[in-house]
């Protein structure tokens, strides 16, 4: 495996995952003060909790928390949420020290965290259902198949992050020692758009802005045909848990709420964020696509699994043998050094699968754009 740097500095996998998942972002830092364990009450009557991302902000990939804010869901749960901004990937650390009370880690992240002894925190929404990491590539590459990558030049944001998409390449089978990756940065879409490369790593949230930018000419290879897993969920720390199990469920319900408005109009949702982070730079396009590629992360890589998982009402459930078989992924490569049993650190013991379906549907269709970039291209 050859790596050539371009455009690129030295960057670790956990900051190039906070400044870029949704391709659109802004910047800034946040903290908060830790805490004990019982939620305090607020002048409005509202139980304040802490949430801790695992990247920047300002960005599409928490559409669903900042629609569960603006249509009152956390406020009818009797909450109210404080966003903790974290870049560096000590998110689980910081949530498992009670320095917040929720978090967003990805597994690899807050496993980690636990294989070296913050074990008090645990997964209670499937939030990033699916593995979303993949490889966008010039059709005319010649490029068909997973196959056929091998040999290829492949754009890669930061040299850190080929230890997500190696294990992907090899549980295709392609040998990872015969790729060039080239790190652009963030030039990659022109990257490959110009034929510089003849790939890129990519998420599907990012791909789908990309398209929604105006690039053409790509196909997608999704990681999670040939190494199905989860990402990020919703952690709670679990001593947090314990004094206060209601407040757990109403976050969790709130979650799983916004979700379902951002399938049934991701046109609001990315209203929304644009109302929340104005400094975002990024098309209306590119935001719409953006929103319905967490969208697919969220609910359904396809059109049939997101429509089984709405009748089913499962949105926020785990599948435990995804789970476990994500830690199992870890494991085997390196990224934890303990074996795991999936129900030790996920549960859907606080999933609400019974709310009603109708009134968030209700919520989104009568929602009205008002951002600045949704007028200026009306």
């Amino acid at each position: 495996m050859k790596i050539e740097k371009r455009l690129a500095g030295t960057f670790l996998a956990a900051a190039m995952l906070a400044a870029a998942l949704s391709g659109c972002s802004g910047g800034g830092t946040a903290a908060a003060s830790g805490g004990d364990d019982t939620a305090a009450t607020a002048d409005s009557g509202l139980t304040q909790v802490r949430w801790v991302s695992p990247s920047a902000l300002a960005t599409f990939d928490y559409s669903w928390m900042y629609v569960a804010q603006e249509m009152g869901y956390f406020a009818d749960e009797g909450l109210e949420v404080e966003l903790i901004e974290n870049i560096d990937g000590s998110d689980a650390r910081y949530l498992a020290a009670g320095s917040a009370d929720f978090g967003g880690s990805s597994p690899g992240v807050a496993l980690s965290s636990v294989d070296v002894g913050a074990t008090n925190i645990q997964a209670v929404v499937n939030q990033v259902s699916s593995n979303i990491f993949g490889f966008a590539y010039s059709e005319e590459s010649g490029i068909q198949g997973w196959d056929d990558l091998a040999g290829k030049r492949i754009a890669i944001s930061a040299e850190s992050m080929t230890s997500i998409y190696n294990p992907i390449l090899e549980a295709a089978g392609v040998d990872t020692a015969t790729i060039e990756y080239v790190v652009f940065s963030n030039a990659r879409y022109e990257a490959l758009q110009s034929g510089t490369v003849d790939a890129m790593a990519t998420w599907i949230p990012e791909y789908e802005m990309c398209l929604g930018l105006g690039y053409s000419g790509w196909g997608f290879l999704s990681g999670n045909d040939v190494l199905p897993q989860i990402a990020n969920s919703v952690w709670v720390n679990t001593d947090f848990a314990a004094e206060n199990p209601e407040a757990v469920e109403g976050f969790a319900r709130a979650v799983t709420k916004a979700i379902y408005f951002c399938y049934c109009n991701p046109e609001a949702a990315a209203d929304i964020t644009f109302n929340y982070y104005p400094s975002i730079d990024c098309t209306w396009e590119g935001a719409v696509g953006a929103v319905n590629g967490n969208v697919q992360g969220m609910v359904g890589l396809t059109e049939e699994d997101q429509l089984a998982r709405i009748e089913a009402h499962t949105i926020g459930v785990f599948d435990m043998d995804i789970v476990q078989q994500t830690m199992d992924n870890l494991l085997s490569g390196g990224s934890i050094r303990t074996a795991l049993a999936a129900e030790d650190y996920y549960t859907n013991e606080y999933v609400d699968t019974a709310w009603d379906y109708a009134e968030v549907e209700a919520d989104a269709d009568a929602y009205e754009c008002t951002s600045s970039v949704y007028l200026a291209q009306e």
